[in-house]
């Protein structure tokens, strides 16, 4: 999945993988003979658990001696990426996924994360390679998230044709992915096929909280249909939980 999220963006770091140690050029990853892995592995984890409190400093200083104790540990340079791209150092982030990916072109969740960063930086077709270079490995756990993340940015081209594609086929491997549920919605209300905007809606309500923009859509479509029970009831929802929201403006102006 994409956004803000640090915590979203936390979950997708593979912890387990170990130093990858190859002959040859080209995209292989580089030899390197690393003296001492273990602690590297150690440091590493230990500037993930700072990251995740907040304390960058620490962090960075532990990932910095990680990679001092081992340059190839793919997962400390995911995981350093992760942590320049929230201190919005952008070219430092990027120099760090690239070197992940180089020496483990595998490792899906760098693949996975890097086409995150990439569609921040609105770079779209980009992520979107990124995204299914993660899918192509029959190991990785999180296909379903790499496959909606594939579709949120396809969506920001605008590309509504191949947005549809990938949420559809991330809701296969997982029917309760919230974002892709939302987003099936919003599709099928766009093409007038209000029903299934609502079934969506429907089952994105039985899974998930609501935001202001998941229940300006649900009014938008239940108008459409002509329920205005439910457009009363929708509207009653949003403006006792968003009473700020631009969404509630939008709706007490009737503008839906």
């Amino acid at each position: 999945m994409i956004g803000n999220s640090n915590k979203i963006i936390l979950i997708l770091i593979w912890l387990t993988l170990t130093a990858c140690t190859a002959t040859g050029g080209g995209n292989k990853p580089v030899q390197h003979v690393a003296p001492d892995p273990k602690a590297a592995e150690i440091n590493m984890r230990l500037g993930l658990n700072y990251m995740q409190r907040g304390d960058y400093k620490t962090a960075l200083e532990k990932l910095e001696r990680s990679l001092q104790q081992d340059p190839n540990l793919p997962s400390t340079h995911n995981t350093i990426a992760l942590l320049f791209q929230l201190l919005r150092e952008t070219e430092k982030a990027e120099e760090h996924f690239l070197q992940a990916v180089k020496r483990a072109p595998d490792y899906s969740e760098a693949q996975n994360n890097y086409g995150v960063f990439l569609c921040q930086q609105q770079r779209y077709e980009d992520a979107e390679q990124r995204f299914l270079t993660a899918i192509k490995n029959p190991l990785y756990s999180s296909r379903a998230q790499a496959l909606e993340n594939a579709g949120v940015c396809v969506s920001r081209i605008p590309d509504n044709e191949k947005a549809e594609k990938y949420f559809r086929q991330a809701l296969q491997i997982n029917p309760n992915l919230s974002k892709s549920l939302i987003q099936m919605a919003n599709i099928s209300y766009q093409q007038n096929d209000y029903l299934q905007a609502r079934a969506y809606i429907q089952r994105y309500q039985s899974i998930s909280q609501w935001t202001s923009q998941a229940l300006l859509l649900a009014i938008k479509t239940e108008n459409q249909l002509q329920d205005q029970d439910a457009v009363a009831s929708y509207a009653l929802l949003l403006r006792a939980r968003f009473p700020d929201s631009d969404e509630t403006q939008q709706v007490k102006k009737g503008q839906y």
